[in-house]
């Protein structure tokens, strides 16, 4: 049996993979190498595996959000020989999750556009190439942080339509200069919070005003990512993450715009992910 996960920091979903090709899912909470010690994970797995009695597991593939380097790798690999009865476990992040994914056994390009925004160049079997990806700060185009802080931006400094900024309103009464700056520079997470206002966008999409706002943020990721890679031309682009998922239809329209070559749109990994064990002999 294959154990397959694909976690971020606030959830991890599980694919329990049999030798008759059956599967079983299961979904616990997240697990970032960079947020919990190797004791707090070992006690987090307690809790969310209370009463599953796993048969012996002959392969474990974690990928996760924080699992780029190796020591982040090696607190995964110490927790999990602990907790599992397993043979061999590979730990790997959610940029090679993503490729193989979308890309399975194929040469591609293969974008994360959820949260956050990252990108790669696959050959088939490892990454070939990566963007310089810099976080919500000073990077992040196209993603839902990156959308989310230009709607927030455009209401804040009057420049949203105004019948659309009614309803942000409407939808946000807290919404204000000093409630804002309030909760980027003085409260956790303010990512999350810019984020939220994605949805706004994407409710409203097929308005004027938030169709440009965001064909021209998948326009500026393309430009800080795909159009970089060497004979992008010539591969598929995939994207996974709810953000290019939602607003397909706007990126099918740009990538078309570009003369690229739309891939596969997953909302997440997992299923791909598995369907890439499942093939792999």
């Amino acid at each position: 049996m294959k154990l397959i996960a694909d976690s971020g920091s606030s959830k991890t979903d599980w694919r329990l993979l049999y030798e008759d090709n059956s599967i079983e899912q299961l979904k616990t909470r997240g697990i970032n190498p960079y947020l919990i010690s190797g004791k707090e994970l070992l006690k987090c797995l307690k809790e969310d595996f209370d009463g599953i009695d796993f048969p012996t597991i002959k392969d474990i593939y974690f990928y996760g959000a924080g699992c780029g380097n190796a020591e982040n790798k090696e607190k995964i690999n110490s927790v999990f020989s602990d907790f599992f009865n397993c043979d061999s476990i590979y730990v790997e992040d959610d940029m090679l999750a993503a490729a193989r994914a979308s890309c399975g056994k194929d040469p591609g390009i293969s974008c994360i556009l959820g949260t956050g925004a990252n990108a790669c160049q696959f050959d088939g079997i490892d990454i070939q190439d990566r963007m310089v990806s810099f976080g919500y700060v000073l990077g992040d185009e196209g993603s839902g942080n990156y959308i989310g802080k230009t709607t927030l931006k455009a209401y804040l400094e009057d420049e949203m339509p105004h019948e659309l900024a009614k309803k942000f309103k409407i939808t946000y009464p807290d919404i204000n200069l000093e409630f804002t700056l309030e909760q980027i520079y003085h409260k956790p997470y303010p990512n999350r919070f810019l984020a939220q206002f994605f949805q706004f966008a994407l409710a409203h999409q097929r308005e004027r005003f938030f169709f440009e706002l965001i064909s021209n943020a998948f326009q500026l990721f393309l430009e800080k990512s795909v159009l970089k890679f060497k004979n992008y031309e010539k591969l598929p682009i995939h994207f996974i993450g709810g953000v290019a998922f939602n607003a397909n239809s706007i990126m099918r329209m740009v990538l078309s715009r570009n003369n690229l070559q739309a891939g596969n749109f997953m909302e997440n990994p997992i299923a791909g992910l598995t369907l890439y064990h499942k093939n792999q002999h």
